[in-house]
């Protein structure tokens, strides 16, 4: 909820029974775990990688 997520879909992530690969496509988890803030977090973004890899000359 700190990371702007309404409190019925932090309770829907909080309570389901899916395994963290399929909850990963919920809806409260990409608006708390955007790309965006990911980045911040300084994580490495995979497409980025691919691309670089994939077009650098």
């Amino acid at each position: 909820m700190r990371l702007g997520v309404r409190v019925k879909l932090a309770v829907d992530c909080g309570i389901t029974s899916k395994g963290p690969w399929r909850s990963s496509k919920t809806p409260g988890i990409n608006q708390a775990l955007s790309n965006a803030y990911l980045k911040r977090q300084g994580l490495y973004e995979l497409r980025d990688g691919w691309i670089k890899l994939h077009y650098s000359k």
